[in-house]
């Protein structure tokens, strides 16, 4: 016998980090993230955004090897908190937190995080997620934005809420809270995709 298919329709009260991660996959690639029993549901990605997260990631993954630094990097992973879970765009963490078969690791194994903002979830990756990584304590996180124009806003941990160090548009070495560093070239980010 098969455990029963959590339904959205069907909870009552605060979800909490296990509800959501039971969830079976969207059919319309939907996110659930969680916020202190409170869902969060984002739509799927537009190809731009996941144009940009998978060259980004591979400049990231580039700086890694060259650095040999103990981290990995992925794209859209369960990042967990206590009472929260949240799937940021990109993910860099302690390689010791991850292993086969991990589902979420830890906001406190998680060196940087980064969102890409889409018309439906700018307050969200720009207000929201923010404040609630800082008072995490993530070391760096970086803020994407695709119009007008992209850019990177790199920001770093100072005290309990996050310092702008950087805008970049171009080309751009950029430290991660001091583990490696990474040889930006945001245009290069877009690929091949016609303006």
């Amino acid at each position: 016998m098969s455990a029963p298919e959590t339904r959205i329709d069907d909870h009552e009260g605060p979800w909490t980090v296990e509800d959501v991660l039971a969830f079976p996959e969207h059919p319309a690639r939907a996110r659930f993230e969680l916020v202190d029993g409170a869902l969060i549901m984002s739509p799927a990605p537009s190809w731009d955004h996941q144009i940009v997260s998978s060259e980004l990631l591979i400049q990231i993954r580039a700086a890694m090897a060259r650095s040999g630094a103990p981290f990995v990097a992925a794209e859209a992973v369960n990042v967990t908190g206590d009472s929260r879970l949240f799937i940021p765009d990109i993910a860099v963490a302690d390689r010791a937190a991850v292993s086969r078969g991990t589902l979420a690791v830890p906001l406190e194994a998680v060196l940087l995080l980064v969102e890409i903002v889409s018309p439906w979830n700018q307050s969200t990756d720009r207000i929201l997620k923010p404040a609630l990584y800082a008072q995490a304590k993530v070391p760096a996180f970086w803020r994407v934005e695709l119009e007008p124009e992209v850019r990177v806003v790199v920001h770093e941990l100072e005290a309990d809420t996050y310092r702008e160090v950087a805008t970049v548009t171009g080309k751009e070495s950029v430290q991660v809270a001091g583990e490696f560093t990474v040889d930006l070239d945001v245009a290069a980010l877009l690929g091949d995709l016609e303006p």
